[in-house]
């Protein structure tokens, strides 16, 4: 038998995502070289970037001048971190400052179509993602998007691969959607949170799912209708989650309890999590790969 193709599927999860560069890492070291990538929203900009040069150092040492500089600044994260922060352990002014952020931040976004303006947000992809095309990557890549017309799932494996992650990137509400081949497309975690499946279609005979979605949390409030729809909205991503988690040969699930997906200033120690989950699954991938092997 010929050699066995492995492929890497790389879930959505904005900030703590960062862990997949600990696990490529890892994986590389070992000499587990992917074959293919396929990436869900940050999972796509990990693997777009690794895709381009295999050089998991030199993408550490981008985002970490990326992170401190202006670019970054300017998508506001750190105001978005205040929305995500619940107030209840707060004193009064936390609890007044939340609110009104949360406020401004939900009449902006129903009275436009992001947070965020196109122009920041493609600025800041191609401060990470070269300007070349998805087709002259060292590595097969594909981004998985949501088509908001068409209503399913999109997987892009040509045209411009800064636009590509940008569309798999752009989370409703926080960045604009991305036309691209004619079609309108988001976010590609609200119809494949871990692209196994588009991965083993590829032509990866072996698929290493990295899931770094948050589990659902058990202690939620259902006090407005707000609160209900992002309860719901939490259980379909977990649903879908745990349904596309069966398309993969090994699923490594780094511990990244207390990191939000706003925590972008976790780099260190989102690898480390990465890292310490690679090395884990080391020995079942390798006895997969013997076994497919034969």
């Amino acid at each position: 038998m010929g050699k066995v193709k492995v492929g890497f599927a790389l879930g959505g999860g904005a900030a703590r995502g960062i862990a997949h560069i600990g696990v490529l890492q890892v994986m590389m070291r070992e000499g587990i070289v992917p074959d293919c990538i396929v990436g869900t929203s940050i999972g796509a900009l990990v693997g777009a970037c690794v895709a381009t040069t295999l050089d998991v150092p030199e993408l550490v040492r981008r985002l970490r001048d990326y992170f401190g500089g202006e670019k970054f600044k300017s998508i506001k994260f750190d105001f978005l971190k205040h929305i995500n922060h619940s107030p209840e352990s707060d004193g009064l002014y936390d609890a007044l400052s939340h609110y009104l952020r949360k406020s401004f931040f939900y009449n902006v976004t129903l009275a436009r179509q992001s947070f965020v303006s196109q122009e920041t947000f493609l600025r800041n992809i191609s401060a990470l993602v070269d300007d070349i095309s998805i087709q002259d990557t060292r590595v097969p890549f594909a981004a998985v998007c949501t088509d908001i017309h068409g209503g399913s799932e999109a997987i892009l494996t040509e045209g411009p691969l800064r636009s590509a992650v940008a569309a798999s990137s752009a989370i409703p509400g926080i960045f604009p959607p991305i036309e691209f081949g004619g079609r309108l497309l988001a976010d590609g975690g609200w119809v494949n949170q871990l692209p196994a499946g588009p991965c083993r279609r590829m032509g990866a005979d072996v698929v290493i799912a990295v899931d770094v979605a948050r589990e659902l949390a058990q202690d939620y409030t259902v006090d407005t209708g707000l609160d209900i729809i992002r309860r719901v909205n939490a259980i379909t991503r977990h649903t879908l989650s745990r349904v596309h988690r069966g398309d993969a040969d090994l699923v490594i699930s780094p511990q990244l309890e207390g990191i939000t997906w706003t925590s972008f200033g976790c780099i260190e120690e989102c690898i480390r999590h990465g890292e310490a989950a690679a090395e884990k699954a080391l020995s079942a991938i390798r006895e997969i790969l013997e076994k497919r092997s034969r």
